[in-house]
């Protein structure tokens, strides 16, 4: 578990260092019998995370259609 919280300690760093913080981070297990082998992480850049604004929107649309299909 030590090593998987420092490869994310680590990811974040490298992400915070590149730009690229709109990326979401997963951790990928490894799954060796090795007992002190956890895993590592990676950021997945093929789809960024959506900005405040294309959050709020998101979030307002979901809403108004959850109301939709209560009435």
């Amino acid at each position: 578990m030590y090593d998987l919280k420092k490869s994310e300690e680590r990811t974040n760093a490298i992400q915070k260092r590149e730009g690229k913080q709109n990326f979401r981070v997963y951790t990928v297990i490894c799954g060796c019998t090795c007992l002190t082998c956890g895993g590592w992480h990676i950021i997945d850049e093929s789809r960024p995370l959506p900005t405040k604004e294309e959050y709020e929107a998101i979030l307002k649309n979901h809403n108004q259609t959850k109301k939709n299909k209560n009435a």
